[in-house]
């Protein structure tokens, strides 16, 4: 993705977005990224692409669904903020090319960019 992408998204004041683990955490259980069916699920994604190297994750274009037991946020998509050091960038590219394959797409290339966008669904 172009970094105008990126960048628009960034700056979408109509868009509900947060940082991921914050989001997740705080939603008593009923934010979800993807098709994940749990928010614990979630959390261990997020976790798991922090420990890679990643900088900052932020869960972008928020739905939110209103249902008895209060309301549910759900997104397949994240900005990801990348880091300098070139090992902990290869780890966050090789968390995202997994990510890809599992959707059926290349993963993204390192161009020196700040900022990845990852699609879950």
């Amino acid at each position: 993705m172009s970094m105008n992408f990126i960048r628009e998204r960034l700056e979408d004041q109509c868009s509900k977005k947060s940082e991921a683990l914050s989001w997740l955490e705080g939603g008593e259980g009923r934010n979800t990224l993807g098709e994940h069916p749990t928010s614990d699920e979630s959390v261990e994604l997020v976790s798991a692409v922090y420990e890679a190297g990643a900088e900052e994750v932020l869960a972008i274009e928020i739905d939110e669904y209103d249902e008895q037991d209060g309301i549910h946020g759900n997104t397949g998509k994240l900005i990801l903020r990348l880091p300098s050091e070139p090992s902990a960038r290869q780890r966050v590219f090789e968390w995202c090319a997994r990510q890809a394959e599992m959707q059926g797409y290349d993963g993204p290339k390192d161009e020196g960019q700040t900022h990845v966008f990852v699609s879950l669904d």
